[in-house]
């Protein structure tokens, strides 16, 4: 979610970079709002200055003009115990601001929650499908072969592809290994292990 997240946040980047009447995208992560659980247009000024250097004296007139395009990830790592009053204090700023918002969250997260964000829709993004897999697998050629290999009878690792990042992650750490190197585990965090550990290795190669 946070990688389409920060895609959505570079295609929406270029088109103000275009179009100077288009919102300025800007990526803020909600787990920071949990330590002093403040009004959003606040807390977003006080984060401008913090993450981005933006002094006060731009960042509130932005906040307050609503010239932000919101990008607001992690509702999910906000602490169960504060989480619905984010909501809240979202909800809340919404009535008082028409601007353009997106909240990531893990949906098993969200869907606990006995409040609702009030927002126009919602997009839900699913685990890559086995023929995707193959479909990218195939675009990369030999030197994946082993994994491709691999997958068609290791049930962890076709779970642990399911997410693009992981994905991408293990074709850059299996690159051009056999079958054997890969080698076969029983467990999901066993392969994630391997995975990142092989990841590390080869990168500082």
């Amino acid at each position: 979610k946070t990688t389409m997240l920060l895609e959505l946040a570079r295609d929406t980047i270029a088109r103000a970079e275009e179009d100077s009447t288009h919102p300025i995208p800007v990526v803020f992560n909600l787990s920071s709002w949990t330590e002093k659980r403040e009004p959003i247009a606040e807390w977003l000024v006080y984060e401008l200055g913090a993450k981005y250097n933006i002094p006060k004296r731009v960042a509130h007139p932005w906040v307050e003009n609503d010239e932000l395009l919101l990008l607001l990830d992690g509702l999910d790592e906000v602490g169960v115990e504060y989480r619905e009053t984010c909501v809240k204090a979202i909800n809340d700023f919404r009535q008082e601001h028409l601007v353009s918002l997106v909240v990531c969250s893990r949906v098993a997260d969200y869907e606990v929650l006995t409040i609702r964000l009030k927002l126009q829709g919602a997009v839900l993004l699913q685990p890559l499908t086995p023929r995707q897999i193959d479909e990218y697998l195939d675009g990369v050629g030999v030197e994946l072969l082993a994994v491709h290999k691999t997958l068609e009878h290791d049930v962890t690792l076709q779970e642990f592809v399911q997410t693009p990042l992981m994905l991408s992650v293990m074709t850059l750490a299996y690159q051009g290994m056999s079958v054997e190197d890969i080698g076969a585990l029983d467990s999901i965090d066993a392969r994630r292990r391997h995975v990142f550990s092989t990841y590390v290795r080869r990168m500082f190669q």
